[in-house]
């Protein structure tokens, strides 16, 4: 027997919707959700955490790292510095000349009977090394035996003759290039003298001793050099001792 499609429709309708029914009724039942927490309902957000405050700058401060209004545009507008153009002449004032070498007399013994003169170089800033040698080439009085002339030119006489050389140092306070200005220095003396005031006056006899002088020296344009001053010497000869003033006058030249 065949059935009416008018009467299969419903036939299907009201199977499907038992089946969905029997389907519902077989889920088991779940448990209620869990309740809220005391004091706070089920539909309230948390409120977002808050930050530490941060400490208010006292009044007038500038923030860190910046500056007064219009600071950073002056300093990246600012004009930067010119170097010194190759070549250009830059004042450095005078220079002093370079005059290393001293050669100079000693005017006053030759008064008495005395040559002496002095080679002086300056081996570096404020030192110089000096030589001078000396001779008793005439016959005059000096004083007499045990005066102070006589003495200091190595015991000597009115018949006299003798060499001698003093080798010394002087410390020259302004002196770079030239010697000039203030000094002061040692010499040691060495010579021989016949005819001495003291041992065997028969050969000559060797003397030697010591000196420390002081002065000031001059030197004009061209390298003309005068110097003046002072100091004392000690001599000795055979047995005998003697401790004498010593004058400084010397003229020359510098080279």
């Amino acid at each position: 027997m065949r059935l009416r499609p008018r009467l299969l429709a419903p036939a299907l309708a009201s199977t499907l919707a038992g089946s969905a029914a029997s389907f519902a009724l077989a889920q088991p039942d779940l448990p209620p959700p869990p309740p809220p927490p005391i004091g706070q309902s089920g539909d309230e957000t948390p409120a977002p955490a808050q930050s530490a405050p941060t400490p208010s700058a006292p009044p007038g401060a500038t923030p860190s790292g910046t500056g007064p209004p219009g600071a950073a545009s002056r300093r990246a507008t600012a004009a930067p510095s010119r170097p010194a153009r190759r070549g250009a002449h830059v004042s450095v004032g005078p220079v002093e000349p370079s005059r290393p070498v001293a050669i100079t007399v000693d005017p006053l013994p030759m008064a008495l009977g005395r040559l002496s003169g002095n080679v002086e170089l300056l081996v570096q800033p404020h030192h110089s090394l000096v030589l001078s040698p000396n001779a008793l080439v005439a016959q005059v009085g000096r004083g007499g035996a045990g005066g102070l002339v006589a003495e200091g030119f190595g015991f000597a006489t009115v018949g006299s003759a003798g060499v001698g050389i003093e080798l010394g140092y002087h410390y020259w306070f302004d002196a770079q290039r030239t010697m000039r200005g203030p000094f002061v220095g040692p010499s040691l003396l060495l010579g021989s003298t016949a005819q001495a005031s003291v041992g065997d006056p028969s050969h000559a006899q060797p003397y030697w001793g010591a000196a420390f002088d002081g002065g000031l020296a001059k030197v004009f344009d061209g390298g003309p050099t005068i110097a003046a001053g002072a100091g004392v010497g000690v001599l000795r000869m055979a047995d005998a001792t003697a401790v004498f003033p010593r004058i400084l006058l010397q003229a020359g030249w510098s080279l």
